[in-house]
């Protein structure tokens, strides 16, 4: 392909990742295929509205060598692995969907397909875990590739990997694959369970093991009403003494889903189980009652968020885009401990290594996170 049409296709199909909700900030990435030697593939942390194509980097797929001042994702080898090993492939993608990021945060090592779509082979293989962007992810996810039958592969505790002869085609991959790793974890729970139907907070109850049925039964009282919820925390002063305790911190926005009020009401505390969780963020979400005001405050000095016993999560950031990405996260992270736990023995990722991503995450975005202006955007 010519390179302008590759650096064409590669910016469309960022915005297209961001737009589906198959990222959140900065993480994922895209490539294409320029020749039999090359491709081209967005830059490490900048933001896909923001990319031109002088922004791209075209990379060497044999040594992953590139020119000039802009460095290419650090996931790039991955990439190469995969137009190394199939030659007729001129597109991919990494992305962290939502369900494909829940079956990465299981012990399974692969999941039957079933003829569901000829496009995912006979069964889509888990790559073992390694930390991002290294040596040791590359070669897990080659190994993968290798025994693979279709376009895609699941990278543990990380995020899921497709490919295809063009982006449309790429993309319906991921299409394919998010809906059979759905199926999959609905599919379980009703086997395990004996429920007739899928209910996204029964499933839930059931995963975190609450056996009260009177629990299970209360998802026809929820309350998702997010938006009075925050108001009422707000007139409560609780959102004042977060920014009060938190210079840092210029946004905060209440997520109520089914996952999270379960989260909530079983006092979990959430640990990594992926490794944007553990980058965004921090090492734990606590449970805390909404009257434990000072407690809150503290707890968001070193994560994004904290769940509100029997209501729903707190997330917070620098400003409202840093909020909405740790609310994506953290809302992928809880369906991710669901669904785990229908799968055996829940594994979060090693202290150390999250502790590790968590310090680089800091180091590298810091400037960003803590811009002068800021505060304006506080709400």
């Amino acid at each position: 392909m010519e390179i302008n049409q590759a650096r064409s296709a590669v910016l469309k199909a960022g915005l297209r990742l961001v737009e589906a909700g198959l990222i959140a900030r900065t993480w994922g990435n895209v490539s294409c295929r320029v020749d039999a030697e090359s491709f081209v593939i967005t830059p490490s942390g900048r933001s896909y509205q923001s990319l031109t194509a002088d922004d791209l980097v075209q990379v060497k797929i044999d040594d992953l060598s590139y020119q000039g001042p802009i460095k290419p994702s650090s996931e790039k080898g991955i990439h190469a692995e995969v137009y190394k090993l199939y030659p007729e492939v001129n597109f991919v993608i990494h992305t962290h969907q939502e369900n494909a990021s829940v079956i990465a945060a299981t012990t399974l090592k692969e999941i039957p397909v079933g003829g569901a779509d000829p496009r995912l082979g006979k069964a889509v293989l888990c790559a073992a875990y390694a930390l991002p962007g290294t040596k040791a992810l590359r070669k897990n996810v080659r190994q993968a590739l290798e025994k693979s039958t279709g376009q895609a592969v699941i990278m543990k505790h990380h995020g899921a990997l497709c490919f295809g002869r063009d982006a449309e085609e790429t993309f319906a991959v991921a299409a394919a694959l998010e809906k059979v790793c759905a199926d999959h974890v609905i599919n379980q729970y009703l086997k395990l369970s004996g429920a007739t139907e899928y209910d996204p907070y029964a499933l839930a109850v059931f995963a975190l093991g609450a056996k009260n049925a009177a629990l299970a039964a209360e998802s026809a009282r929820l309350d998702l009403d997010e938006q009075r919820i925050a108001e009422q925390l707000t007139m409560a002063g609780l959102y004042p003494t977060i920014y009060q305790k938190n210079p840092q911190l210029n946004a905060i926005i209440f997520k109520a889903t089914p996952e999270l009020q379960a989260l909530s009401r079983a006092n979990v505390r959430l640990k990594p189980l992926l490794d944007d969780f553990a980058q965004i963020i921090g090492l734990q979400v606590r449970t805390f009652d909404r009257q434990e005001q000072d407690r809150i405050a503290q707890a968001l000095s070193k994560s994004a968020a904290v769940l509100l016993k029997n209501t729903g999560a707190l997330c917070c950031g620098a400003n409202e885009e840093d909020a909405t990405a740790v609310a994506m996260i953290l809302q992928k992270s809880a369906k991710a401990l669901i669904g785990a736990s229908l799968f055996g023995k829940v594994r979060p990722i090693n202290r150390f290594e999250s502790m590790l991503m968590r310090f680089v995450y800091l180091k590298k975005y810091a400037k960003q996170a803590y811009a002068p202006g800021a505060a304006s955007r506080r709400q």
